[in-house]
């Protein structure tokens, strides 16, 4: 992407934060969104560093919790 992405930024650990998200979208694909949260789960394992991160400023995550 941009000059600035934090697609190679090794800052933060990408395989926890793709974990948990997968976690969390996996939990809610059991409850409430039904398919939309088993979609979401399945998206995090193919995404980039900068989609991972992107997906996880949507649902709000601190990622001040997963610099290294």
């Amino acid at each position: 992407m941009g000059f600035f992405s934090d697609d190679d930024n090794q800052e933060y650990d990408y395989k926890r934060l793709r974990s948990d998200l997968a976690n969390d979208y996996g939990a809610m694909g059991a409850t409430f969104l039904g398919g939309l949260g088993f979609v979401n789960m399945m998206e995090t394992e193919d995404a980039s560093n900068e989609e991972l991160l992107r997906m996880a400023r949507r649902e709000g995550y601190n990622l001040n919790r997963y610099k290294k």
